[in-house]
């Protein structure tokens, strides 16, 4: 009879322990499942769309930026001699010759950027400002001063020279630009905002066009 009885209870344990082992799996993947479907329903962001504005504001904190130099060394030959009227008086020469290194710097005003863009063309245009000399100095350290032919009649100091500087960095300025300094300036301002705008905006579906004001 204690056999039987063992034996009863021994089949009862092993359904209850199946009834638990069926009914916690399923439990378990009920709740993986549900996990599943609140993932899935969490909506996905979508893609922030870059305004032209942004773009603008963005290159307008470059401010002004230098895109071209160019470097010279001026020479230059000073003659003088006393007048009367327009007579020279003779024995009142004074000559000598002199050089200096000077630095001119072209670029743009990056404040005055102008954006448009034209989502449905596919098109960035981009206007910027004309191209203007930024700086253009004079290297003071450099100055030289070579055959040096002095009259005690009509003396030259260097200070008269340095004075002359304001009109001799005018005429640098027209031979650098008839030079291509303001082409060059243009040329590396164009490169410098498509690799600017490619670098910082997932604009590569779009054409750039740089243009510059009249």
């Amino acid at each position: 009879m204690k056999k039987i009885i063992t034996k009863i209870l021994i089949f009862l344990f092993v359904i209850l322990l199946f009834c638990l082992l069926f009914f916690g799996t399923k439990y378990y993947y009920s709740n993986q499942i549900k996990t599943v479907e609140v993932i899935k329903e969490v909506p996905v962001e979508k893609e922030v769309q870059i305004s032209g504005e942004t773009i603008r504001s963005s290159m307008s904190n470059i401010g002004k930026l230098c895109t071209a130099e160019y470097s010279y060394t001026h020479v230059e030959h000073v003659n003088s001699s006393k007048e009367i009227k327009d007579f020279k008086i003779p024995f009142t020469k004074t000559s000598f010759i002199y050089s200096y290194d000077g630095m001119i710097m072209a670029g743009l005003d990056f404040t005055k950027i102008q954006i448009d863009k034209d989502d449905t063309e596919k098109i960035i245009t981009v206007t910027l400002p004309n191209v203007e000399i930024i700086s253009s100095e004079v290297d003071q350290d450099s100055f030289q001063l070579y055959d040096e032919k002095n009259n005690i009649f009509n003396p030259i100091s260097v200070t008269d020279v340095a004075d002359s500087f304001t009109n001799l960095k005018n005429s640098e300025e027209e031979k650098a630009i008839e030079k291509g300094l303001f082409d060059r300036a243009k040329t590396n301002a164009i490169l410098l905002v498509e690799n600017f705008m490619h670098g910082s905006f997932d604009i590569e579906d779009y054409e750039i066009k740089v243009l510059f004001q009249d």
